[in-house]
């Protein structure tokens, strides 16, 4: 019959078509395959991003924690400072008409003398506060951002730097050796915030080798 494939071509056709269909299995096969590592890729890579997302959720939680708490602290030690200023005035002794005629009609004391307490309370009700603000500082880069490094910027650096711990009035830290106040743990509390500074506005070499020999911001 006119068309037909003689029985001599007949097996070379079926093996073409058997090649093209394996080749057409193995192409879906493929597809199919790399399809299943890329979504497994983006399902990773999901993972992975979520994960860090709430490793950074965590460690904001943490530091908010320690803010709060430093600021309980630092609110806790105003209060105390506040009732130790109470109790002295009420343990000073009281002053009377009589002794103003014993003084040979001399001016009374007392109200210099309450102006200056006063002060002297309202002053340290200050520094607490600007304490309290420091510590809960996350990032010093954001207020110093010059890093100093070997390039010749230590004297931008340093005005900036003074300028700061002025601002929390803590420049004794940096400008001053160190005294009994050393010893106090309020002092060594705020020496730690204010050498933290120091070694997170520098460069990495320099801050490696003031870690390693600096006890203390004035040794830094």
């Amino acid at each position: 019959m006119a068309g037909s494939p003689t029985p001599s071509t007949a097996p070379a056709t079926k093996a073409k078509a058997g090649k093209a269909a394996t080749e057409a299995t193995a192409t879906a096969a493929k597809a199919a395959a790399d399809a299943i590592a890329t979504d497994a890729k983006a399902a990773a890579e999901r993972r992975a991003v979520r994960e860090a997302a709430l490793a950074r959720a965590a460690q904001a939680e943490t530091k908010t924690a320690a803010a709060a708490k430093d600021r309980d602290a630092a609110a806790d030690r105003k209060r105390d400072a506040l009732a130790r200023a109470e109790r002295e005035r009420a343990a000073a002794p009281p002053f009377s008409d009589d002794d103003d005629d014993q003084d040979a009609g001399g001016p009374s004391d007392s109200g210099p003398q309450d102006l200056h307490h006063a002060l002297l309370v309202h002053e340290a009700a200050a520094i607490v506060n600007l304490h309290a603000q420091a510590v809960a500082v996350q990032n010093i880069r954001s207020l110093i951002p010059i890093v100093l490094d070997v390039s010749g910027n230590y004297a931008r650096w340093r005005d900036q730097f003074l300028l700061v711990v002025g601002k929390f009035s803590l420049r004794d830290h940096v400008l001053s050796d160190a005294s009994v106040a050393a010893a106090q743990p309020d002092w060594a509390r705020m020496d730690c915030v204010v050498k933290s500074w120091i070694l997170g506005s520098i460069a990495d070499d320099l801050a490696d080798t003031i870690s390693a020999g600096a006890s203390s911001a004035r040794d830094a």
